[in-house]
């Protein structure tokens, strides 16, 4: 398994926890790690602020770059020339003239006639060697299955952390690696739920002794909250790679000093289906 850097961080205020963007003088100091360290994917998006313009005007566009791509709610777009403006749209603000990796960012952009010429220009592109893997990102692990019907991408993004086994429990990382399919693990924190206090995030009281739960079990095992998400989703070997965000470079020197220490062995105890908690679309 290998680190992949998440940038929403680097272009808007992202999380639950309202992770302010990162400024040009830390992010020097982060290019410097991530330069020095092993990773060599890094997670955009053109939704992510300036995240894509901040890479391109930096070294870490000589890494591999995977970017999302999520089609406007207007029917009457016409689909091919759509994607075509916005994918040069990405790779000019990136600064490159090939791309690692695009991921389709909401499944439901390829349902119907809309998604088969969302697909066959991303194909297309695939073909002229613009782009090397075409994937998608997923909430839930239904969505793979309807996309398996009619496609096999290349890459798969899903969420996992200690909270949210769904794609563990489905049966589905089989299937996928049946299918030579990358899996990339996101949502390791939970946008930060599970790594600082969440006293101030309004839950019913059952979703907050879920937290509770993990987080003493943290504790009296004396085992940081990182530590366990990291480890917890690393002990998964059918995982490729695990897409961590960050809000400082002091932030990411942990994740990563962290993801390099001999593995720590998670329980899958405090796993729940409850969405209101697990998926962070449904937070107010």
């Amino acid at each position: 398994m290998k680190l992949v850097l998440g940038t929403a961080s680097l272009g808007m205020n992202y999380g639950l926890f309202s992770y302010k963007k990162i400024n040009r003088g830390e992010f020097k100091k982060i290019e410097k790690l991530v330069l020095e360290s092993k990773i060599k994917l890094i997670d955009t998006a053109s939704s992510y602020g300036h995240s894509e313009k901040i890479i391109g005007n930096s070294k870490l566009k000589k890494l591999n770059i995977i970017t999302k791509i999520k089609l406007p709610r207007n029917n009457n777009i016409h689909v091919d020339n759509w994607v075509k403006k916005k994918l040069m749209n990405s790779l000019r603000k990136l600064r490159i003239k090939r791309i690692y990796g695009v991921m389709v960012h909401d499944y439901k952009d390829l349902m119907g006639k809309r998604g088969k010429e969302f697909l066959l220009s991303l194909q297309e592109f695939k073909k002229n060697k613009i782009i090397n893997k075409i994937g998608i990102s997923v909430y839930h692990p239904k969505e793979i299955k309807k996309i398996l019907k009619f496609w096999i991408p290349n890459l798969v993004q899903i969420p996992l952390n200690p909270l949210d086994n769904r794609i563990l429990d489905s049966g589905l990382m089989n299937i996928l690696k049946k299918f030579r399919i990358k899996i990339y693990a996101r949502s390791i924190f939970l946008q930060g739920l599970l790594v600082n206090d969440h006293s101030s995030f309004k839950i019913g009281k059952n979703y907050k002794l879920l937290l509770d739960k993990f987080k003493s079990w943290c504790s009296a095992n004396n085992v940081t909250n990182l530590e366990s998400c990291i480890h917890f989703v690393k002990q998964f070997k059918k995982i490729d790679y695990m897409v961590v965000g960050f809000n400082s470079y002091a932030h990411l020197k942990e994740i990563i000093d962290v993801f390099k220490k001999k593995q720590i062995n998670i329980p899958k105890n405090f796993s729940t289906n409850k969405l209101n908690l697990i998926d962070p679309r449904r937070w107010n």
